[in-house]
């Protein structure tokens, strides 16, 4: 006990890094990603959607992921079906409205 109250400030140090650890390790597994809801159209595949929204995710990486978090057991969309997809990844849909030199009419 003396050890202790000599060194308190060494033990009030170790017990503050452990809470912080602690905390740190239960915020990040509540950390969610956020899914937007995509409706599939007439001709959608899952590799079509993959090139517009994976990003620098390898297209597989990103189908399988797409697959586990909307329950399906085969790589098959539908028209009218609806697929959620993070959010983060929505960023990767290209800009429709930039024009390039050869896209002249």
């Amino acid at each position: 006990m003396a050890y202790i109250q000599k060194n308190s400030f060494v033990v009030l140090f170790f017990a503050l890094i452990l809470l912080l650890s602690l905390f740190t390790v239960i915020s990040h597994n509540n950390e969610q990603a956020q899914m937007v809801q995509i409706k599939i159209e007439q001709g959608d595949s899952l590799w079509q959607l993959a090139e517009e929204f994976s990003g620098n995710v390898p297209h597989h990486e990103w189908i399988d992921q797409i697959m586990r978090e909307n329950g399906l057991e085969a790589p098959v969309i539908t028209a009218g079906q609806t697929l959620k997809i993070p959010e983060e990844h929505l960023k990767f849909v290209p800009d429709q409205n930039i024009k390039l030199a050869s896209d002249s009419e």
